[in-house]
């Protein structure tokens, strides 16, 4: 098994830490990123709907890594659109985030994110810098 790359390592930032994100699976371009569902990130007591800040963080860290698979440096968001499709309910969140363009100055990617029993919930569209320098 190859070795993750350092900069593909979701615990090594806190806040992701925080999320508990579980990277999937990546490749050229494209990563599958898992929030596991902790009640913390619900609306509010007694509600089942996730907070929608919960969701646009797993869209922009998705879309975010999808571009570093392809410089292998981090990449800082300049943009993000997100469009809510329907609630996310209590249970674990699955983001697929692709690369559109790599450029020279700018990326974008677009994500999906599903939820437990696969429904689309969300869909996002993120514009990313790109390292000055590949490495």
């Amino acid at each position: 098994m190859t070795p993750m790359p350092d900069i593909m390592r979701l615990d090594s930032s806190p806040y992701q830490r925080f999320l508990g994100l579980v990277l999937e699976s990546s490749g050229d371009g494209e990563v599958v990123i898992r929030l596991p569902f902790r009640e913390e990130f619900l609306r509010e007591d007694g509600s089942d709907w996730l907070h929608g800040g919960i969701t646009s963080a797993l869209i922009d860290i998705a879309g975010a890594y999808a571009v570093v698979t392809k410089f292998n440096a981090g990449v800082p968001t300049i943009d993000l659109r997100i469009d809510w499709l329907k609630p996310a309910r209590a249970g674990d969140l699955v983001a697929t985030g692709r690369v559109v363009k790599a450029g020279r100055r700018v990326s974008l990617a677009d994500i999906e994110v599903r939820d437990a029993q696969g429904t689309l919930v969300a869909v996002g569209r993120g514009l990313f810098a790109s390292p000055t320098v590949a490495p």
